[in-house]
């Protein structure tokens, strides 16, 4: 097999641990740890691909994972007259993680391809620092962060920027 190891643009953790497949047969996938298996066919129908422009392409194929988090952060503050207020918010956060992988093939085959394996999360970019308890909420001077709670996660696997659907 030959090993490919992709670069990325910014370090992190992806911190949730679900199992996201698609429609299709041969992907299986765990988000909180980048690997599972993606076939061949699915990444063909995905990208439009023949079988001879799939052999050619299997090597330079890039696969990433995006999730959208929701959360309800609550905030208290103290106005100047003493009077508590609280309100909650829904804030999303958005995490984009490259996927390091190995191409799969059937040796058996004059190395036909099968599919990828999915080996583990490579470098993760998040969209903008999140909230915990205790932080002040931005844009809301002296609103504290009293509680974060988790209320979807939703994500999406990705070759060459196109959805695995």
């Amino acid at each position: 097999m030959k090993k490919k190891f992709l670069s990325g643009i910014a370090a992190g953790a992806l911190a949730f641990g679900i199992m996201a497949s698609s429609g299709f047969a041969a992907v299986t996938f765990d988000p909180s740890t980048g690997t599972g298996f993606v076939g061949k066919g699915d990444v063909q129908s995905s990208l439009g691909f023949n079988n001879a422009h799939m052999q050619r392409e299997a090597n330079n194929l890039v696969f990433s994972y995006e999730s959208v988090e929701k959360y309800e952060v609550t905030v208290e503050w103290t106005t100047g007259e003493g009077t508590k207020g609280e309100k909650t918010h829904t804030v999303e956060h958005k995490v984009s993680s490259f996927i390091n992988s190995d191409v799969n093939y059937d040796s058996r085959k004059a190395k036909q391809y099968t599919g990828f394996n999915l080996t583990g999360l490579g470098n993760t970019i998040e969209a903008g620092t999140f909230l915990k308890v205790s932080d002040e909420y931005p844009g809301n001077s002296g609103h504290i962060v009293t509680s974060v709670n988790l209320i979807s996660s939703t994500g999406t696997l990705y070759v060459n920027g196109v959805p695995l659907q």
